[in-house]
């Protein structure tokens, strides 16, 4: 298992994370009764990420909710999904407003350090613990709930569940409207499979003359990079109308 985990570290550092194009205007449908249990069956289609074939997303919205379904067929991505984070982040056009950022799966380290030792029956077993062995949503920016750990069950009306099937990962999460900050009715909305390594936190709140220095101009999100042909697309930018 160390093994695995040693070479998942060192391809995942190889396949830094690219956007799929840049910010792509999408149209989010509406769908009622949605049931967020991983198992996708409510929806028809799902978009293929810069046309790879590795994993495949859609939203849906009612009067209240955005949801999001996303499937991975991709073995090394299912492993960044589970091991890091499916990550949402809608992003904010307020001055000094931070990002809202939800990410889940979200075993901390110690679960991650004590799988080291573990042994599992299969990849996708060891994946399937990953996810069980979430403690909770890690949720930033947020304007009515606090930073950091979020129970799985709160009174937010916040939910994700993960699971792996059949050799698919599958996804499905409900966001509350009016938890979201955006400028009504566009939204511009981030779909990341998390690699672990970038940081999560983008404060606006670090003033310009702290923004370069030793971190450079890009403190706080990842400076952009030219995409290889050999690296897999974990990032799609969209911007779309809720209503």
């Amino acid at each position: 298992m160390k093994a695995l985990l040693l070479l998942s570290v060192l391809l995942i550092i190889g396949m830094s994370p690219s956007f799929a194009q840049k910010k792509q205007t999408i149209t989010v449908p509406s769908l009622s009764n949605i049931k967020i249990d991983a198992d996708l069956g409510e929806w028809d289609t799902l978009y293929n990420v810069a046309d790879e074939g590795f994993w495949f997303y859609q939203l849906a919205q009612d009067a209240a909710n955005l949801y999001i379904a996303i499937r991975v067929e991709n073995p090394m991505i299912q492993h960044l999904a589970a091991r890091n984070g499916i990550l949402l982040t809608v992003q904010s056009n307020k001055k000094n407003r931070d990002d809202i950022q939800f990410l889940f799966p979200y075993p901390d380290s110690e679960v991650k350090r004590a799988m080291m030792n573990e042994s599992h029956d299969s990849d996708a077993a060891y994946k399937t613990a990953l996810i069980d062995r979430s403690r909770g949503y890690f949720v930033y920016g947020f304007p009515t709930v606090p930073n950091g750990l979020l129970s799985l069950k709160n009174g937010y009306g916040l939910e994700a569940i993960a699971r792996m099937d059949d050799g698919k990962l599958y996804y499905e999460a409900v966001i509350p409207k009016p938890l979201l900050d955006y400028t009504t009715p566009v939204a511009t909305l981030k779909l990341t499979i998390y690699d672990g390594f970038t940081p999560l936190i983008s404060s606006k709140k670090v003033s310009a003359s702290r923004s370069g220095g030793m971190y450079g101009p890009y403190r706080g999100r990842p400076a952009p990079r030219s995409r290889s042909k050999d690296q897999l697309t974990l990032t799609v930018l969209l911007e779309t109308s809720l209503d």
